[in-house]
């Protein structure tokens, strides 16, 4: 019986950078197995539209590409993942098992499973930190085995634990040893003759548009444009806050998407920006460096999941304030299908549905209208949309982002002190309204002064537009001066009842004053406390 040592793909779907496959590797005298298992949930949840799942198998055949030029496979599985590991181990002695560590509390019980399986067959279990800059068990550990609840409490201990690791070396895939199943066993283990399409695993096509295409070489050489553009601004002495207006209407160019699927390593993100900076300025790129900043919220909201599988909910979920949302189930049928009379929040909508992506000042404003701005319901609702639509969207940043935006955790929970105006918010960013016209052909002809509250406009100019409001696009939905004052007066009111309720501070807060009990705020009352009061 051949001996093997396998790869198993999640995230973390490339080859450079990749510590796993350096683990997998250093056992010569075996040879090498590569695949991936579709079990319905690795590694995009349940939650998944047409849009992220083609992301997904296009990596994944950027993958099988790769490795056919060098004379092997990508080894495409269906099935629970301990089966095909009990299946596989029938037809070969594996002698290691290498995979990137998943630090979200979803994926524990797949691997635990999955290592209690390979403990009973005696198979070398490799877990590698690969999606993250830091292990966030380290960061835990360091914090005194509890988390560091505010960014900048994180922040503080990732100094104290160093820089992040540097990318592992580059492995040369045509040197490999690879495993070559046979056909009978190919045929018994269920493995696909080719990476399959989103419509071969149940997904329906309904019209989306495709923005983004997945594979690490594509990701690789848009990262390496994307390093040299970084190199100009800091010759200019610029940094991404102050250099320039956000373009809601440019071509995608984010590297989330790469970032979330790992056909982008985070480490060579990381050290590229920082080796470029060092290249032109002494020292370190400034603390407001956007780049680098969001990088490190991203690690912030991985550690903060890790070991809260409530971490998505709100009433569970230790780091949430029980906001008493409304439950107005028609308001949310209007908002999820881009019916809410106001045009920059419909438009949004519309274009996250179709093309599986939306800028980060979009995004703000569909998470700040959905909660504390306007509707007043929970983000629970806005994190299953956007984790359905979104491509980049993984459960911990996305959670993290609509806890934060909602004002239910994280730096100065309950705010009531800023707000999104949908009728100028979007008009500040592209006054012609050319975003709106586009995903909103109903106000193509609609006149520029008008296109962000079209309700406005007069009879006869919305008869000339051909857009009549209440017939061709809806009315508001809501008043938005009425609704985000009502719900300013709400968070107040939430504020000084949870206030009242800290006659007795609990003992492992110890607040000696109410200026300490407003701090607090700042990083979010656990339900557990406040019920308890």
């Amino acid at each position: 019986m051949e001996t093997v040592n396998v790869v198993w793909f999640r995230n973390g779907l490339r080859f450079h950078d990749n510590g796993s496959l350096l683990n997998a590797t250093k056992d010569t005298e075996a040879s090498l197995l590569l695949l991936f298992i579709w079990d319905g949930e690795t590694p995009v949840t349940k939650k998944c539209m047409y849009n992220k799942a083609q992301f997904l198998l296009e990596c994944l055949e950027d993958l099988e590409d790769q490795l056919r030029n060098v004379g092997s496979r990508l080894h495409f599985i269906s099935g629970n993942p301990v089966d095909v590991f009990r299946k596989l181990s029938k037809q070969v002695n594996i002698q290691k098992l290498c995979f990137d560590q998943d630090c979200e509390p979803i994926w524990l019980k797949r691997d635990n499973d999955v290592k209690e399986f390979c403990i009973s067959q005696q198979i070398e279990v490799c877990e590698n930190v690969g999606a993250t800059l830091w292990n966030p068990l380290d960061v835990i550990e360091a914090n005194g085995v509890t988390p560091p609840l505010t960014y900048t409490m994180f922040t503080y201990v990732t100094q104290g634990l160093g820089d992040p690791d540097r990318p592992v070396p580059d492995i040369n895939l045509a040197e490999l040893n690879y495993c070559q199943l046979s056909e009978h066993i190919l045929g018994d283990m269920g493995v696909h003759l080719k990476i399959p399409t989103p419509e071969d695993l149940g997904f329906v096509h309904n019209g989306e548009k495709k923005v983004y295409q997945g594979g690490e070489r594509k990701a690789l050489k848009h990262f390496n444009r994307r390093v040299e553009i970084e190199k100009e601004a800091f010759l200019d002495g610029s940094f991404l806050p102050n250099r320039r207006d956000p373009d809601i209407l440019c071509p995608p160019k984010s590297l989330s998407p790469d970032l979330k699927f790992g056909c982008l390593s985070v480490k060579t993100f990381y050290w590229a920006i920082y080796d470029a900076f060092h290249q032109i300025n002494e020292g370190s790129p400034p603390a407001s460096y956007n780049i680098v900043s969001q990088l490190i919220w991203r690690e912030f909201f991985y550690m903060m999941s890790t070991n809260n599988p409530f971490y998505a909910e709100m009433k569970r979920n230790l780091i949430c304030i029980n906001i008493p949302w409304s439950e107005n189930q028609e308001h949310l049928a209007l908002f999820n299908d881009g019916r809410t009379g106001y045009p920059f929040i419909d438009a949004g909508i519309r274009q996250l549905k179709k093309e599986g992506w939306i800028h980060h000042v979009v995004r703000n404003a569909l998470s700040m209208f959905l909660t504390r701005g306007d509707l007043w319901l929970s983000w629970e609702h806005g994190l299953d949309l956007f984790l359905n639509y979104l491509i980049d969207a993984d459960w911990s940043v996305c959670a993290g982002n609509w806890m934060w935006v909602s004002s239910s955790a994280f730096e100065k929970a309950l705010n009531c002190s800023f707000s999104v105006d949908p009728r100028v918010y979007g008009k500040r960013i592209d006054p012609d309204g050319d975003y709106v016209k586009k995903y909103i052909p109903e106000l193509a002809e609609m006149p520029t002064e008008y296109v962000y509250a079209p309700w406005t406009a007069p009879l006869e100019v919305q008869e000339e537009a051909n857009c009549v409001i209440g017939k061709d696009y809806p009315q508001p939905m809501v008043d938005h001066d009425t609704a985000s004052a009502y719900n300013r007066k709400m968070m107040l009111e939430l504020q000084k009842s949870l206030l009242l309720k800290f006659k007795e501070p609990p003992k492992h807060i110890k607040p000696s004053n109410e200026e300490e009990i407003r701090n607090f705020f700042r990083i979010g009352i656990p339900p557990s406390i406040v019920d308890s009061q």
